[in-house]
């Protein structure tokens, strides 16, 4: 949105949505008195929230999330999806998780598809400042929250900008510092490493990549249970082994921050193995309070040699869900 008299009336009415958010009139999704709200600062849920990815195609978009969300007992809380440097603000997917009353996740890719150029570097040296700076005013005339995981899983190897943490942590405040000046408040910023750092090494531990309280909103964790299957590398592990020596590091180094499991997956495994997981899993959220959110990664990516994380065939599965995480509400 480049037209300053669309935007001047566009941040009049975020500022209205605001203030009717603080006397409670208005929901933090942008509907009114039956959602729980979506707070930056982190006031806790009544009820652990719950979500999903959705692979983000463009005009078809809502038919996939409608296709998706079919076999589940309830309307998720959050919806997340990919978004890389190459394309701006994604006001149709924004808007068609909005229309489902739920809280868009924008995952953002720190390098162009086309090319998977790592733009890390250029980023903390500000060539991406008006990008942002574009980025952030279209997010504020969206005038509802937006998640922003930017830049997620740097402590891994498989991503360009994974690998560097003084040049993330310059990055990531150089970014949030144009939202800021932009008075896009409604952006939620959610830092969100792997759950456990790859190379092990001191170096590369989760903590080295905080960019510091006053940057952050809420922290995450990534993590999969890959199975016996996958390769010699990785075995059958429980929720509590992918996660807990994240969430025991989050908890010695930003233990005041609200927790969200923003990726998690199961390999399909034997008849009902996955089925138990997802149930265990659930049990173990229960009794770790920090965590308020939990997204599951709902795409099958056999075709690049991971499992199939959807739950589309699997019957057991999608009703452990539905008896859990998308329970339905009283």
């Amino acid at each position: 949105m480049r037209d300053s008299g669309l935007r001047a009336i566009a941040i009049c009415l975020v500022a209205l949505v605001g203030i009717a958010t603080l006397c409670g009139c208005v929901d933090s999704s942008g509907d009114t008195g039956s959602r729980q709200n979506h707070s930056a600062e982190g006031s806790p849920p009544r009820e652990l929230e719950w979500g999903i990815y959705q692979i983000y195609w463009g005009r078809h978009y809502d038919e996939m999330l409608s296709r998706s969300l079919e076999p589940l007992a309830s309307e998720p809380d959050f919806v997340m999806f990919y978004r890389d440097l190459g394309r701006g603000f994604p006001f149709r997917g924004c808007e068609t998780i909005r229309s489902r009353r739920a809280t868009p996740i924008v995952s953002l890719e720190l390098w162009d598809w086309g090319a998977h150029e790592n733009y890390l570097p250029r980023i903390a040296d500000g060539e991406f400042d008006s990008f942002f700076r574009e980025w952030a005013q279209d997010a504020l005339a969206f005038g509802s929250p937006v998640y922003l995981r930017f830049g997620f899983e740097m402590n891994g190897d498989w991503f360009g900008w994974g690998g560097h943490p003084d040049l993330f942590i310059r990055a990531w405040r150089r970014a949030h510092r144009i939202f800021e000046e932009e008075g896009a408040t409604n952006v939620v910023w959610v830092w969100s490493p792997n759950a456990i750092s790859i190379p092990r090494e001191l170096w590369n531990r989760i903590a080295a990549y905080y960019p510091g309280d006053e940057f952050v909103d809420w922290v995450a964790l990534d993590g999969y249970n890959f199975g016996d299957e996958h390769s010699e590398w990785h075995r059958w592990e429980s929720f509590e082994e992918v996660f807990t020596p994240g969430l025991d590091e989050l908890a010695d180094h930003c233990p005041e921050k609200p927790v969200m499991i923003a990726e998690f997956g199961c390999a399909p495994g034997r008849p009902g193995q996955r089925a138990s997981w997802i149930r265990d899993a659930h049990a173990f959220i229960s009794r770790r309070p920090e965590i308020r959110a939990a997204i599951w990664f709902s795409l099958d990516k056999s075709r690049e040699g991971e499992p199939n994380w959807s739950l589309d065939d699997d019957p057991a599965a999608t009703l452990a869900f539905n008896e859990t995480f998308a329970r339905p509400g009283p």
